[in-house]
């Protein structure tokens, strides 16, 4: 079906003419500020003055003539109101005239689309990574999930607000890079981890305080890039054995980084996985990426009607119906993002022995911190959690200088691998969880994975990266792991009961999920 697919979320305008076989042509333009960042309406007008030309001339160097044209994609969301807008208007009139099926797609499922088509990778865990979004991305049951993804800032918008600083104009990406090989001082920012989610705007304060400290910029280039790169490919490997991929896909404007690249294949070897990018041209922002995406959706579910095309500046990518992937998964024994697990026996208990691994993909001195940090974490979480009534591993044995600890192994099923979640255990959940907050303890990566199920009881793992605190947000980011990893294997209904359990036991929870609600109406997208 020859399709003409027509970008225009943000900065650029683009249109590709596309079958299913061959990318005929693709014409894009990108609005580029004097100063600063994007200005919302100043984007929207060049988006105006440039679209029609752009479509004119993707269909001319294709070969064909609007009138073999057999469907219209656009990017539906998420981006800037202005920007869609304009898109939208130019699909739906050029529908119109034509007389053929338009559809509006998800702009992440656009990236995903065109990376495994251009690749070959079948079902990949996607690192998106672009100005405005921050993802990963994998699919399960008919439907892409976001796995993990910023909690503020995406990173592209964290290197160019710092470049934007250092007195470079947009896009800031490739500067900071330039600047970064000429680094040498790790500098202290922020490594903020929340299981599979990042944080970048601590980075981002840090690094402005670093510079008008008059620190070099190339050490404050050098240091963000090893510190925010780091904490995107150590929760992009928790999402790969979290998942059960063997598959790693990038995409997005940012991925074209080398030091990125190099990162990620550095942890994709160590893992014995396979690694795709995303071809440079189309890991930028384009149409051929939204005609792959309408063609799929058309060939599954047909076209729209015209009123069923309004734009969706927070279009996410988990509210699309994605059939067309067939699953992969596969086994990893004895592996984690973070640590190496042996079995043994401590006198009459079977145990694991749980060792904080080194990544080489780390910066020796960051590296080193983290899995110190890391294993004293655990071990006071554990402890504070089994004073609290929270059935965990006993701990028999512990190496600081190795890093390393021997505790109980938790013979059980996981509750991710259950046919089905039952009200007693969503009860159990919920009680547990609130039990943990009350008693001021984050998990930290409270995922389903995390919660095993032997003889009928309850079990919490892997707290290292949890903590003590008093701080409702952080709480708050527990709640929200627990929510995304029962959605992603069980539904939304099961979520609702044990939420509304949770909130039952007490204003403090409640109050955890007020701020749970907050924070995802402030989810940041371009």
């Amino acid at each position: 079906m020859i399709t003409l697919g027509l970008e225009g979320t943000a900065h650029t305008t683009s249109a590709s003419v596309l079958d299913e076989k061959k990318i005929y042509s693709m014409e894009s333009r990108t609005f580029r500020p004097a100063k600063g960042g994007i200005n919302p309406r100043e984007a929207a007008n060049f988006h105006f003055e440039n679209v029609v030309d752009v479509i004119r001339k993707a269909i001319s160097q294709s070969g064909f003539s609007s009138g073999d044209i057999q469907l219209i994609g656009f990017s539906k969301g998420p981006g800037l109101p202005p920007s869609l807008k304009i898109t939208a208007v130019a699909a739906r009139a050029l529908a119109l005239k034509l007389n053929i099926p338009i559809v509006g797609v998800n702009h992440p499922l656009g990236h995903i689309e065109i990376g495994r088509r251009e690749t070959g990778s079948v079902d990949p865990v996607m690192l998106y990574v672009s100005g405005g979004n921050t993802q990963i991305i994998a699919h399960r049951k008919g439907r892409y999930r976001v796995l993990g993804e910023t909690l503020d800032i995406g990173i592209g918008n964290l290197l160019d607000k710092i470049a934007r600083d250092m007195g470079y104009a947009f896009p800031g990406g490739p500067e900071i890079e330039k600047l970064a090989k000429g680094g040498e001082k790790l500098l202290n920012l922020p490594y903020s981890v929340n299981g599979m989610d990042c944080s970048f705007s601590g980075i981002y304060t840090a690094a402005k305080n670093h510079l008008q400290k008059g620190e070099r910029k190339e050490d404050v280039a050098y240091s963000v890039q090893e510190i925010s790169f780091a904490m995107l490919v150590e929760t992009l490997e928790r999402a790969l054995y979290t998942s059960g991929k063997g598959e790693m896909l990038l995409a997005g404007g940012v991925a074209r980084n080398n030091r990125l690249k190099e990162m990620i294949g550095i942890m994709a070897q160590e893992a014995g996985v396979d690694v795709f990018e995303t071809p440079e041209k189309y890991c930028m922002d384009n149409g051929a990426m939204i005609g792959q995406a309408a063609i799929l959706t058309y060939e599954k579910f047909g076209g729209q009607k015209i009123e069923d095309t309004a734009i969706d500046q927070m279009y996410r990518i988990d509210e699309v119906d994605a059939p067309w992937v067939n699953e992969v998964h596969i086994k990893y024994r004895n592996m984690g993002a973070e640590s190496t697990i042996t079995e043994g026996k401590f006198h009459d208990y079977l145990t694991v022995t749980k060792e904080r691994t080194r990544k080489s993909y780390r910066n020796t001195e960051l590296d080193s911190d983290i899995r110190e940090k890391r294993m004293k974490n655990e071990i006071t979480c554990l402890y504070r959690m089994m004073n609290a009534g929270i059935n965990v591993p006993a701990v028999f044995s512990m190496d600081r200088d190795a890093l390393r600890f021997e505790m109980e192994r938790i013979e059980g099923i996981q509750i991710s691998n259950m046919e089905s979640l039952n009200g007693q255990v969503i009860e159990e959940i919920a009680q547990a969880v609130s039990t943990l907050h009350q008693n001021n303890i984050v998990h930290g990566d409270l995922t389903l994975n995390n919660i095993i199920i032997r003889d009928g009881v309850l079990y919490f793992l892997d707290p290292s990266m949890g903590k003590v605190t008093v701080n409702k947000t952080e709480m708050a980011y527990d709640l929200r792991l627990l929510k995304e990893s029962i959605i992603s294997v069980y539904g939304i209904d099961p979520y609702r009961e044990m939420e509304e359990l949770y909130i039952s036991y007490g204003e403090k929870c409640r109050e955890v999920v007020m701020e749970l609600n907050d924070m995802e109406k402030r989810r940041r997208y371009v």
